[in-house]
């Protein structure tokens, strides 16, 4: 089974037997956003980019100038952090995705969270641009369930204009990627460490010599998907069916036991350039939630720091405090999936829209 599949809910039949008698649940898994800053300025950012999100709550507004900051120096306090993960392993979450927003690692106490998450018995993931590494970096990730780098690029020169920054961090990046698969071979560690490339008008044709280098240097596997656009048809129009063969070639030539290519830029695009979801429901928001830098909780990464997928504040109060309250349980009861866009959760929507079906038809003819 592919590790991006939707079938994964069945694994938790506690949570689909919840969702069926209509009873309160818990997230399986939170996405951390410890820090809203970053020390990149990528292109295509999804948080600093309209289109994707209004930037309503992540935008800073200074009130005299009017000027717009669209990298806040905003973090989640180490301490608030620690509360939020006792929390999380008193409610039973499964595990702790730790990205962006900003990049984590800028984070003053960003090893000392990962350690954190690790003491509860929680199983640890990591969304990073790889620049910034502790000495304590690569033992903590060897204990982690999976990481992955954004790279988004095939060679230096596109790696600094595209995240406009100087060729040190590509270079830094390529030599700490290379340190942890080292030492992951070296140790026998059970961490999946992966690639990430965000397919857009300006680096598709860098797909394949992304590739190369990926598997060059021993990562177990990389994910093509597509930027999300606020007019994506129109966006990709010139360069969808070229990019689109250029992924199937890859996979095809390069893909082997020892080194997965997940090709989700096709799967991506369908989903971006579809209507609004047909369905009411939004199984996604019961068992996967963000917490962003602003201490805001949030339906799903789309709807993320804006009012449409605003569910409520830690600032005053405690994660489980508001998992378990009135307000909460008003917000996704009153939240109708079809108010959206579109969704990048669809399958995920859809195939647990028919594990809670206490009807479905013809079960028995598989």
């Amino acid at each position: 089974m592919s590790a991006y599949s939707s079938g994964k809910i069945f694994h938790h039949r506690d949570r689909i037997d919840q969702l069926k008698r209509g009873e309160q649940t818990v997230p399986l898994q939170v996405h951390l956003i410890i820090s809203d800053l970053c020390n990149q300025d990528c292109s295509f950012c999804a948080y600093r980019m309209s289109g994707y999100t209004t930037n309503e709550l992540f935008k800073v507004v200074h009130p005299e100038s009017g000027e717009v900051n669209n990298n806040p120096n905003r973090k989640i306090p180490y301490e608030k952090c620690v509360e939020i993960l006792d929390d999380c392993q008193e409610m039973g979450v499964k595990a702790i995705q730790i990205t962006g927003g900003g990049e984590p690692s800028v984070h003053p106490d960003h090893t000392k969270i990962y350690q954190a998450v690790l003491d509860r018995g929680m199983e640890l993931a990591l969304v990073s641009n790889g620049v910034i590494f502790k000495p304590e970096t690569i033992p903590l990730l060897l204990q982690a369930t999976w990481v992955r780098f954004s790279v988004d690029a095939g060679n230096a020169e596109s790696y600094t204009r595209i995240r406009n920054v100087s060729a040190s961090h590509h270079d830094r990046m390529w030599k700490n990627v290379a340190d942890l698969t080292a030492e992951k071979k070296r140790t026998g560690s059970k961490v999946t460490i992966g690639m990430g490339f965000v397919v857009t008008d300006d680096n598709w044709k860098e797909i394949e010599d992304f590739t190369v280098l990926a598997k060059k240097i021993g990562v177990d596997n990389i994910r093509i998907s597509a930027v999300f656009q606020s007019d994506n048809e129109k966006y990709f129009d010139q360069f969808f069916d070229d990019a689109a063969e250029l992924c199937r070639r890859t996979k095809e030539k390069h893909e082997d036991e020892n080194f997965t290519i997940f090709n989700n830029f096709g799967e991506r695009y369908a989903d971006l350039v579809q209507a609004a979801p047909d369905y009411s429901f939004c199984g996604y928001q019961e068992l996967v939630t963000y917490i962003g830098g602003d201490l805001n909780v949030y339906r799903c990464c789309v709807t993320a720091y804006n009012q449409q997928g605003m569910v409520g504040s830690l600032t005053d109060q405690r994660f489980k405090e508001l998992w378990e309250s009135e307000d909460k349980k008003k917000n996704f009861s009153c939240f109708d999936a079809r108010s959206c866009d579109r969704c990048m959760f669809n399958n995920k929507n859809k195939t647990i829209l028919y594990a809670v079906d206490k009807d479905p038809q013809h079960v028995n003819f598989i």
